[in-house]
């Protein structure tokens, strides 16, 4: 959907959801080709299905191979980036638990979260986090030559690394609130 007076802009409130649904959205890399028609009020992210499953396969056999384990928590710290959901949906085929951070937060209060969620790897944009956050074993930059390493596609998604079977007890997401009465609380999905 798109957004504004005009009802023809794109808006990250309305984008979101339709790219965490797994639509065209959630398939967009820098580079990718995105059709936005105005007139008719949609925004496409020309990917197939093959490309995304790849990318995603990529990164899960990645983190896995690192020797990150169902269950593990992984942060993100990010402006939005056309990586993030690409981020996201691999640690998922992992089997890893995803910790996204509001981008208002302050480094400080990251580390906080890094410590009390206890993740392991982070992802980051550098205007986010510029200097290493204490606490990662793990930091990289979405937009370096080690994200695109460790993003590059899977030759065979499905031999690269087994979608992992989650039950409906296993952490997905732990998002945490912003604290304002103190401590930020985590809030699990």
């Amino acid at each position: 959907r798109m957004s504004g007076a005009s009802g023809k802009v794109p808006a990250a409130i309305h984008v979101s959801p339709e790219a965490l649904a797994g639509g065209p959205l959630a398939r967009v890399r820098s580079g990718d080709v995105v059709r936005m028609d105005a007139v008719n009020g949609t925004l496409d992210a020309l990917v197939g299905d093959e490309e995304w499953a790849a990318r995603s396969a990529g990164l899960a056999q990645q983190l896995r191979a690192s020797g990150l384990a169902p269950g593990d928590r992984v942060l993100l710290f990010m402006r939005n980036h056309p990586r993030y959901l690409e981020l996201l949906w691999g640690a998922w085929w992992a089997g890893l638990a995803v910790v996204p951070v509001n981008a208002k937060l302050h480094p400080a209060e990251v580390e906080w979260i890094i410590g009390n969620a206890q993740a392991r790897w982070g992802f980051v944009t550098n205007d986010m986090a510029p200097c290493p956050l204490a606490g990662l074993e793990r930091q990289v930059d979405a937009e370096s030559p080690e994200a695109d390493a460790v993003l590059a596609p899977a030759d065979d998604p499905l031999a690269a690394v087994a979608i992992d079977e989650r039950g409906p007890d296993d952490l997905a997401w732990l998002f945490y609130t912003s604290g304002t009465t103190g401590r930020p609380k985590g809030a699990t999905i």
